[in-house]
C-alpha cells in the first residue's frame, strides 16, 4: 500500500521565517523603501512577459541563482503542495534559495505559461505599485497555478516581491464529477457501502492517504481526494469533526465572503455583501 500522511496544522505554524523578529521586519514594498519617488510608466504586459520568460527558463534549468536574482531581498514565496507537499511560506531571498535547492530539481517543473491578459499594474495604496499576473505550470505529479507580483527598482528592473504556487490536481486523475461520477444505482445498498468505507473494510477500501486533523482544511482535502477516487482516512483526536471550532468560538463568524469560505463541492452563491 502506498501511503501519504498529510498533517494539517494552522497555517501560521507553517511559516518558515526563522524567528518572530523576521516577521516584525517584513514590510510592504513602498516606493520609498524601494528608492523611488514614483512608479515608472510601463506596459504591465511587456514587463511581466520579460520577467516571466527568464523565470521560466531558470526554473526548467534548475538555476536557483538565476531565480533568486529576480527577487528582491525581502521576497515571499508561498507554496501550497506544488513544491513542498505542504503549506509553506518562505521569507527572504536566502530562505527562498534554500527552499529551491531542496525542492526544485525533484519537482521537475515544466510547461510554464504566463496569462498575459491578467498582467496589470496595481496601486493598492498611493505609495505602493506592483505588477500582478497569473501563470500555470506542471510538476512531476500534477498541474499547478501561480501568482506573481513584481515591484520596480531604481535601476529600472522589476523584481518579484511575492510568488504564490499551488498544486491544482494530479496527472492522470480526473475528478469524478459530471459524466465521470458513478452511474450505478445505490438503492438499498448505500448504507452498507458507507459502512465499508468508514471501517476501511476490504482491499478496495484501504486508505492511500491519511489526513491527521478533521478541521476545515483536512475536510476540504479529503473531499477533493474522494472526488479524485483516492481512498482517504481522516484521523481526528476529538470526539467530533470540527470540535476545535466548538471549543474556540461561541459562534462561527467568517471574515470573508461565503463563496471563498464554504467547503468544496457545496453549491454556493456570492453576493458582494454575503458575509456571515
Amino acid at each position: 500500500m502506498c501511503e501519504v500522511i498529510v498533517h494539517y496544522r494552522p497555517s501560521f505554524l507553517s511559516l518558515d521565517m526563522g524567528s518572530a523578529a523576521d516577521i516584525q521586519r517584513a514590510e510592504l514594498p513602498s516606493l520609498e523603501r524601494l528608492g523611488l519617488s514614483a512608479p515608472p510608466e510601463v506596459d504591465p504586459t511587456v514587463v511581466a512577459q520579460k520577467w516571466f520568460e527568464l523565470f521560466a527558463d531558470c526554473l526548467q534549468r534548475d538555476d536557483v541563482g538565476g531565480i533568486t536574482g529576480q527577487l528582491v531581498d525581502d521576497a515571499f514565496w508561498r507554496d501550497i503542495l506544488a513544491f513542498t507537499w505542504d503549506f509553506r511560506t518562505f521569507f527572504g531571498s536566502n530562505r527562498v534559495k534554500q527552499f529551491l535547492l531542496d525542492r526544485l530539481s525533484i519537482s521537475k517543473i515544466s510547461n510554464l505559461q504566463l496569462d498575459a491578459k491578467s498582467a496589470a499594474l496595481w496601486r493598492p495604496y498611493p505609495d505602493i505599485a506592483w505588477i500582478q499576473a497569473f501563470f500555470t505550470f506542471s510538476t512531476a505529479v500534477g498541474p499547478g497555478s501561480g501568482i506573481l507580483r513584481l515591484v520596480p527598482t531604481p535601476n529600472g528592473e522589476w523584481k518579484a516581491h511575492s510568488i504564490f504556487t499551488n498544486l491544482e490536481g494530479l496527472h492522470g486523475v480526473s475528478e469524478l464529477t459530471g459524466p465521470l461520477r458513478e452511474q450505478e444505482s445505490k438503492h438499498g445498498t448505500w448504507p452498507e457501502q458507507r459502512r465499508r468505507e468508514r471501517e476501511c473494510e476490504g482491499p478496495d477500501q484501504q486508505p492511500v492517504v491519511i489526513i491527521v486533523g478533521g478541521g476545515q482544511s483536512g475536510l476540504e482535502l479529503a473531499a477533493r481526494l474522494k472526488y479524485l477516487g483516492i481512498k482517504t482516512l481522516v484521523v481526528e483526536r476529538e470526539a467530533r469533526i470540527g470540535e476545535l471550532w466548538r471549543k474556540r468560538y461561541e459562534a462561527l463568524c467568517l471574515h470573508d465572503t461565503v463563496c471563498t469560505s464554504i467547503e468544496e463541492f457545496i453549491p454556493r452563491s456570492c453576493p458582494l455583501t454575503n458575509f456571515r
